[in-house]
């Protein structure tokens, strides 16, 4: 009789300093903050970009997750993920091909969710990931500490003008990767003059893994700061095969190769995967004159992604 292993979904209290993240360009730093909100007057002191943009990384207060696989390898799986091998090194803890339900859970700080799985068997692991959505439904507000901001449209077709507000939110509308690359930007920085309480039909789709191209693969040599793994990131099709198109990338893969192998035994009750909503919205800002600020875009992506076993 196979013992049964309960994945805990965890959704952290604090703001870990995870890199590697889903974005194709890392390196920022986080919004300069003051009592839960962006401090405006920090923001011409961000690093500069071409063009005099400033982008920096921001809290989301909650988004929603749609797994499909949950899995331990025994082996690198990246071979067999790009196709160029047939052995499949890993192990499913949860596995939509396989039978299982789509795994649905909002991310929110303090949120936990448990629920039971068959334990792998005993002996070391190399490597785990976890394959989500490429579709993000979020919920978020972006809060400044001074009314100098000025967002897109209710339409998405220009800028808010003349009044500036403190408040940046998403709106009822899907953007993507690709609009990075059209230059579709107002749709997912329109600007509110107040606090909303809902934000219902927000969300992103990671289409691509840049934002200057598509790309369905990327590989990260550099090892994640707070644990030593190694990140990877790859964007499927519903078949499985790597996405060869935007409108073909449906699934998305988070793996990460351990920097220690993890030892599995009949011993072992509890995996955990981790993730949290702090400094998951990547925002530009560009200045406006006067000392205002036009929010050029906000990208989402950092999940924040970790796994413990007990």
């Amino acid at each position: 009789m196979q013992k049964k292993l309960f994945l805990t979904l965890v959704f952290l209290f604090y703001s870990l300093t995870f890199s590697g993240n889903l974005y194709a360009i890392n390196g920022f730093e986080n919004c300069p903050m003051v009592d839960g909100k962006i401090d405006v007057s920090e923001l011409e002191n961000i690093a500069t970009n071409s063009g005099g943009g400033r982008t920096c990384d921001a809290p989301v207060s909650n988004f929603i997750l749609n797994f499909n696989k949950l899995a331990l390898c025994t082996s690198d799986p990246n071979d067999y993920i790009l196709g160029n091998s047939t052995v499949d090194p890993c192990y499913y803890l949860w596995n939509t091909a396989e039978g299982n339900e789509a795994i649905s859970f909002g991310v929110e700080k303090g949120n936990e969710f448990s629920f039971p799985a068959t334990l792998p068997p005993s002996g070391t692991y190399t490597a785990g990931y976890a394959e989500i959505s490429t579709t993000v439904p979020i919920y978020v507000e972006l809060e400044f500490d001074e009314e100098l901001m000025f967002g897109g449209n209710s339409t998405g077709t220009g800028w808010s003008l003349p009044f500036p507000s403190k408040f940046i939110g998403g709106g009822d509308r899907n953007m993507s990767m690709q609009d990075f690359l059209t230059g579709n930007l107002f749709g997912f920085t329109e600007a509110f003059s107040e606090a909303q309480p809902t934000f219902n039909d927000y969300s992103f789709t990671y289409n691509s893994l840049s934002t200057t191209e598509f790309l369905n693969t990327l590989i990260s040599y550099t090892a994640l700061s707070h644990n030593g793994n190694y990140r990877s990131t790859f964007l499927l099709n519903d078949s499985g095969a790597l996405a060869s198109t935007y409108s073909d990338a449906s699934r998305l893969i988070i793996k990460d190769e351990f920097s220690s192998p993890v030892t599995i035994t009949d011993q072992t009750s509890t995996l955990t995967y981790k993730y949290s909503t702090d400094y998951a919205a990547r925002i530009t800002v560009v200045p406006s004159g006067g000392g205002g600020w036009f929010v050029t875009s906000i990208l989402f992506g950092d999940t924040q992604f970790s796994m413990e076993f007990e």
